[in-house]
């Protein structure tokens, strides 16, 4: 059996990696396109381009990973049958299950392979292509101003700011708080700041600090203070971080922060419950193939190519719509991330359970 279980491994193993190759590089290539304007009129060199092309893959690649699990399995079953397989490994005494048992073993290794990825390669990649997109090759940080910001500077460390220049290196009427078991420890309240770069804090001008420590308050006027904040104007830019630059204990923290400004988490909640749910799509999709795959027979690759393409794309659609109604407050974080699997999971099971002898 655990021959058998190698055997049938290998079958999946190698159109699994094609699939990954080709489906990864059809999605990637399609995003180039759609960004080619950008990147040719972009300033940039070109290694910090391709360096930024780079980077991107691993994103395409993690996002096809079901794709290409339902194509292996299609084609690794497809073929089985076609060879007359099948018929040998029923007259040798083997159960349906005993068969495709293995398949579910290696769809389990991609979920938790997925998860691996998503949680260290997708954050660090990710991060640094965005990085590099708006800082050299789309820098549109040079001509924006911002107001009434509210923004997470650090850990522990929240701003906020009624005018932010990022290419001037200035705030007007900033308030920075210190947060510490929950609670403000300290504030630097002042009428402006400004960014020095040869210390590589911000500088507060003309205003208090607060300390919250003791039983009571205190104030100290200043003209002049150098604070703590030591992130550079373009990395203080108030864009909400993307949930795929960040992994899932990151996210977390994250949403804390972004909650203790009062603003909303909804979308994160979603995010964060999708990326514990997405991964296993993977064995959900390949426990759906099975049944697919036998019903195909004697089919080619390219109906199974075409198959797995056409459900892949449903299920992925599915996943997107339900977590589109959990980011509008139609459905609950936890439902919208984890319906699409429970649906197509029964689906698997009530479809595996004909073909249990």
């Amino acid at each position: 059996m655990k021959l058998f279980t190698r055997y049938m491994a290998r079958r999946f193993i190698e159109p699994f990696l094609a699939g990954l190759g080709l489906f990864a590089l059809l999605i990637f290539l399609g995003d180039l396109f759609n960004r080619m304007g950008a990147l040719v009129k972009s300033p940039a060199h070109l290694t910090t381009i391709i360096q930024y092309l780079w980077l991107e893959v691993p994103y395409w690649g993690i996002r096809v990973i079901p794709m290409a699990t339902l194509l292996a399995t299609l084609i690794a079953l497809t073929g089985f049958v076609r060879s007359g397989e099948w018929i040998a490994v029923q007259a040798c005494g083997f159960k349906t299950k005993e068969f495709w048992k293995p398949l579910l073993w290696c769809a389990l290794g991609v979920t938790l392979f997925s998860f691996a990825a998503q949680e260290t390669i997708l954050p660090a990649c990710y991060r640094r292509a965005e990085r590099l997109w708006r800082d050299q090759i789309h820098p549109e940080w040079e001509w924006d101003q911002y107001g009434n910001i509210a923004i997470v500077g650090g850990p522990g460390e929240f701003l906020e700011a009624r005018l932010f220049r990022p290419k001037e290196g200035r705030m007007d009427r900033p308030l920075l708080e210190h947060v510490s078991g929950g609670q403000v420890a300290s504030q630097l309240d002042a009428r402006y700041a400004l960014w020095d770069e040869a210390s590589g804090r911000w500088v507060f001008h003309d205003g208090v600090e607060r300390d919250f420590s003791g039983l009571k308050a205190r104030e100290e006027p200043f003209s002049s203070r150098v604070s703590d904040l030591a992130v550079p104007p373009r990395r203080l830019i108030p864009r909400e971080r993307n949930p795929d630059e960040m992994s899932l204990r990151e996210l977390l923290a994250y949403s804390r922060g972004v909650r203790r400004l009062g603003l909303p988490t909804l979308h994160l909640s979603v995010a964060a419950h999708r990326k514990l749910s997405y991964p296993f799509a993977n064995l959900i999709i390949c426990a759906l193939g099975i049944p697919v795959a036998l019903r195909l027979g004697r089919a080619g690759k390219p109906v199974a190519f075409f198959t797995a393409l056409s459900v892949s794309f449903l299920y992925l659609w599915v996943i997107e719509l339900s977590c589109a109604l959990g980011d509008g407050g139609v459905l609950p974080p936890a439902v919208a991330a984890w319906a699409p699997n429970l649906f197509f999971g029964a689906c698997a099971a009530l479809l595996l359970s004909r073909f249990q002898d």
